[in-house]
């Protein structure tokens, strides 16, 4: 026994030094190399540009990846606020003029335009939102991209449903989440300052539709309800570089 107690607190100082390393998250971007350094400070840039500010995306956004390829430049940040988490990715490409280079970001036709997003509501009543927009649900995630009519960058959780109603139906189905709307503002105490009604939007219900998208906005509780076509499973990425 004796001979055993050394190895036994060897592993127990093994395991709580391995612990106390995972609890530290490193952001290891001095691991960078020159040029993927310039791309995350190209990419930082660009997506202030949008209108946020620089003390705000340096609070909220970090880098998630980076790939400096031929034909791949990629910069993918993960934004987080309010409890809610999501990647924005911005792929780089260029345009020469005057025989210089310069980069182009898909981040600014993502997002299009931003604010410092301070708010957000309870993911408990942004699901209860979701259920009364498309009813049972699959697939959620949280999204941050341009939404609306006016393509101002909003935060969003977004599902299918898993029943798709069709023809009266559908019909049917929308003048009930109506009625419960009615129902809903006349039961609720009149919101007070800085408080947003829920509200639902029908959004575009093309022909040929397969699949029913509810997307919630998470500043504002309002639902905006389309379909859309399943696709195929997208195509795996090959491997990149993640920064912990």
């Amino acid at each position: 026994m004796k001979r055993l107690l050394p190895l036994v607190l060897a592993a127990a100082a093994f395991m709580a030094a391995a612990a106390s390393g995972a609890a530290r998250p490193a952001r290891r971007q001095t691991e960078l190399t020159a040029a993927e350094k310039s791309l995350v400070e190209g990419s930082r840039a660009a997506v202030i540009a949008t209108g946020i500010t620089a003390e705000y995306f340096d609070r909220h956004f970090r880098v998630e990846r980076v790939v400096d390829r031929a034909g791949d430049r990629r910069v993918v940040w993960r934004f987080s606020v309010g409890g809610y988490e999501a990647t924005v990715s911005d792929s780089i490409g260029f345009y020469t003029e005057g025989g210089r280079r310069f980069d182009t970001h898909s981040v600014a036709g993502t997002l299009n335009t931003t604010s410092d997003l301070t708010r957000a509501i309870p993911r408990a009543r942004a699901e209860r939102i979701m259920r009364r927009c498309i009813g049972a649900y699959t697939s959620p995630r949280v999204e941050y991209r341009a939404h609306g009519p006016g393509g101002a960058a909003a935060l969003l959780l977004t599902a299918e449903a898993l029943v798709v109603p069709r023809g009266g139906a559908a019909r049917e189905a929308r003048g009930r989440r109506e009625r419960q709307e009615r129902e809903g503002r006349g039961r609720r105490a009149p919101e007070g300052p800085g408080r947003q009604a829920d509200s639902i939007e029908e959004g575009d219900e093309g022909g040929g539709a397969a699949v029913l998208l509810g997307a919630v906005d998470l500043s504002t509780g309002r639902c905006t309800v389309g379909r859309g076509q399943a696709g195929p499973p997208a195509a795996p990425r090959p491997r990149d570089r993640r920064v912990p």
